[in-house]
């Protein structure tokens, strides 16, 4: 019965002798009691039995099989030898399926109070699909990887050592300006999509968020790329980020550099590109914010600083006399709020 109905049903699942995918049958046990080490004879008796497959998800992990006889009903106390079995150390069975060819029973380790999936075996085909989900190579090799445990230091409380930004926005606020040629307050009410990011600890110990932005005004898009000013990497030297909005964290980003003249930009929606002056900048930005769920809220602090470079024309005399005239260095201001989502689990 072992090899016209169970073994089979494990060809079809990907299962086969000398693959990643592997069969080994009765595998015998090294240390024949429930626990490594020396024990008590009365408290650890000696196992009985042993499962008639182990199916492996070579070093990822596995499920076993436990085979009776068509004629024997399935009871109570062979789940629970079987348990035995695929709990002990060195079998580790993520998952054990329980069969008397009629009845099929799939036990997740450690749970005996019902099976996680039951059929009959008319019914196999149906559960076919059901199976790969559960004990699949695949399926296996992706439980390891969400049970595995997180060692790292956590990034705050519940949360988990390294999150992965999924998306967001920023909403920018008033914007005041100490030159004339900067129409700053063209971006209140204006809104950025947060594309991506990470949140985890620097080599350092700090907090670092890096949040990739999508700037409203698409028209200087290129100049922010570069000047660095679409991926932006906050810091904070706090031990967690809060979840209280009573006392937030506040993480910090500086960017300076240098933009070489000529480079070309629309600077209002419907205008052609003209080339721009070089300068210098350094753009500060603050967040401060909380989680709440699954979501990083806040308030954000803009502090944009110029100084223009000389010697340089565009070609227009009226935009380099503009340029001439006005102050060499300046300073632009801002506010917003922002919402980033978290990768969290719910």
């Amino acid at each position: 019965m072992r090899e016209i109905i169970v073994r089979p049903l494990l060809t079809r699942l990907g299962y086969a002798h000398g693959t990643v995918a592997n069969i080994r049958t009765e595998v015998p046990l090294r240390y024949d009691r429930a626990f490594l080490g020396r024990k008590q004879p009365k408290k650890d008796p000696p196992l009985a039995g042993r499962a008639d497959y182990i199916c492996d998800a070579t070093s990822y992990g596995r499920w076993a099989v436990e085979v009776k006889a068509p004629s024997q009903a399935l009871t109570q106390d062979d789940v629970e030898q079987a348990h035995t079995y695929c709990a002990h150390p060195e079998i580790s069975a993520a998952y054990f399926l329980l069969t008397n060819g009629r009845e099929f029973r799939l036990y997740a380790t450690g749970q005996l109070a019902e099976p996680y999936l039951s059929w009959a075996y008319e019914e196999t085909e149906q559960k076919l699909m059901n199976l790969f989900n559960v004990v699949g190579y695949d399926a296996i090799r992706r439980l390891t990887e969400i049970i595995r445990p997180d060692i790292n230091k956590p990034l705050g409380p519940g949360l988990p050592s390294e999150v992965k930004i999924i998306g967001g926005e920023v909403l920018y606020g008033d914007h005041h300006s100490d030159h004339p040629l900067f129409q700053a307050n063209a971006l209140k009410g204006l809104v950025g999509a947060v594309t991506g990011g990470h949140v985890k600890r620097s080599e350092d110990g700090r907090l670092l968020a890096s949040v990739s932005v999508r700037s409203p005004l698409q028209q200087i898009a290129a100049l922010n790329k570069l000047a660095g000013l679409g991926d932006f990497s906050f810091y904070c030297s706090d031990e967690f980020i809060s979840r209280n909005i009573e006392g937030p964290t506040i993480l910090q980003n500086v960017v300076s550099g240098e933009l070489p003249p000529g480079q070309k930009a629309q600077l209002l929606p419907g205008l052609p590109l003209i080339p721009l002056p070089g300068f210098q900048f350094t753009v500060s930005t603050e967040a401060t914010g909380y989680v709440d769920g699954a979501t990083f809220v806040g308030v954000l602090a803009f502090d944009y600083r110029y100084h223009i470079l000389g010697g340089f024309s565009s070609g227009n005399p009226v935009l380099d006399a503009a340029i001439t005239a006005t102050p060499a260095t300046a300073r632009v201001e801002g506010e917003g709020t922002f919402k980033v989502l978290l990768n969290l689990p719910a």
